[in-house]
């Protein structure tokens, strides 16, 4: 099936839906059409709100579904609040806890470069 193209191939602007076509009747609708906020979310986002909204909001049960840890569940939620709320959800210093938390499960710093980190947070 054919993805669904968001921006522009060649100059990366927003793209918005003008026609509709439906092959069995062949009949086309032409306009402005408004689309969901969702469909601005990746596959891989709108698969993770869909096992979020399955699980009712429970992390831990997330986590057993999607095989993953609670930071980078948290760090998913705030992805999609991103793209949903247009929020940017960075602390006034600009470090991003989900950030350190997820880079700490990734190994790429140490406990106590995360500790450091979050502590500067606080601050």
């Amino acid at each position: 099936m054919f993805k669904r193209l968001r921006s522009c191939p060649v100059c990366n602007s927003k793209l918005e839906v003008t026609r509709y076509h439906c092959p069995e009747c062949d009949i086309t609708i032409e306009g402005k059409f408004t689309i969901s906020e969702f469909s601005a979310l990746t596959g891989e986002q709108q698969e993770f709100v869909r096992t979020f909204i399955c699980c009712q909001g429970n992390i831990k049960e997330v986590e057993k579904v999607l095989g993953i840890s609670y930071p980078t569940v948290k760090n998913r939620l705030n992805q999609v609040g991103e793209v949903l709320c247009h929020s940017n959800r960075k602390s006034v210093r600009g470090i991003n806890s989900e950030e350190v938390l997820s880079a700490l499960e990734s190994g790429d710093i140490s406990v106590s470069e995360a500790i450091k980190k979050l502590e500067g947070e606080r601050r």
